[in-house]
């Protein structure tokens, strides 16, 4: 279903499937310390002895972006969307400016809650250099990965884009209200239907201030990485729309893609910054398709 095949149902956000329950885990003893509290939040379908996929969203979404995936996935693999720490009901992390460090151990931090030991990683923008940085802190959890919208982070930070963040962060100080109501016509191709922009800017609008903070601090480190390419070694899948202007794919996906041999990536016409929800028919196909790919390996 690409952005201009919704058709008419899926243009009226009532025939759109319905979020699971969101659910809760304590963050351990041990790693309460990191936080400001001891509580993750996140969203999960499927059965609970199949295979994981842990979806990572983005700087300006939260676990509910991934609603496709959770109902379109979970006939045969446990779907899980996490908050990142400051997002929807997870707590804060303690530290101020966090780092790629510090998000690599908040995923081992969650993943521990869950109990999972192993997964596919599917991390969207800002989740994509979060899932990068826990498969270089912890390469042998991850099984594959999957990065749309991918950013990979930069040895030197242009101008450009500190302005770019910092008008970000600007904005969710007024309010998660004057954040949202910006729009997201920057971020989706231009075929995109109004429905869908709509939604887009509700979830937008369920953002905090802190936690959208934090995501910018790491988003705006000197962390990148091509600087550890030898802890990348698993599957990796990249997605990319072509009227993507967030994450060029000049300046990330195509740098993993001739750095590491095993890397794969897909332009797909039409769509903007955002597959997951733009195109989820092709993206839940290609997602299947890859972790099918990964069981049989």
């Amino acid at each position: 279903m690409r952005g201009h095949e919704y058709g008419h149902a899926a243009a009226n956000p009532d025939f759109w499937p319905a979020l699971p329950p969101l659910r809760l885990a304590r963050i351990a003893p041990l790693a309460q310390p990191r936080y400001l509290g001891d509580r993750w939040s996140y969203l999960e379908s499927g059965p609970k002895d199949a295979p994981c996929i842990v979806m990572l969203h983005g700087i300006g979404a939260h676990a509910d972006y991934f609603r496709f995936q959770l109902a379109a996935l979970s006939a045969r693999w446990r779907v899980i969307a996490w908050n990142a720490p400051g997002y929807g009901l997870s707590d804060d992390l303690r530290c101020e400016q966090p780092q790629a460090a510090d998000y690599a151990q908040a995923l081992a931090d969650f993943l521990e809650a869950l109990q999972i030991q192993t997964c596919l990683l599917a991390g969207h923008s800002f989740g994509s250099a979060v899932a990068q940085a826990f498969a270089i802190a912890q390469p042998g959890r991850v099984r594959g990965l999957l990065l749309s919208g991918a950013g990979i982070g930069q040895r030197e930070l242009s101008a450009q884009r500190r302005q770019a963040y910092e008008d970000r962060i600007a904005r969710i100080r007024l309010g998660a209200y004057q954040y949202g109501d910006r729009g997201v016509d920057h971020l989706v191709g231009g075929q995109a239907p109004a429905a869908l922009r709509v939604w887009l800017t509700e979830v937008a609008r369920g953002l905090h201030r802190r936690g959208l903070e934090n995501a910018a601090a790491f988003r705006l480190s000197c962390f990148c990485s091509l600087d550890h390419l030898q802890h990348l070694s698993m599957p990796l899948l990249m997605v990319q729309g072509q009227e993507d202007n967030i994450n060029p794919r000049q300046e990330n996906a195509d740098l993993l893609l001739a750095a590491l041999p095993q890397a794969r990536l897909e332009l797909w016409p039409g769509v903007g910054h955002l597959a997951e929800v733009e195109a989820p028919e092709r993206f839940n196909q290609t997602l299947a398709g890859f972790a099918q790919g990964l069981a049989g390996a």
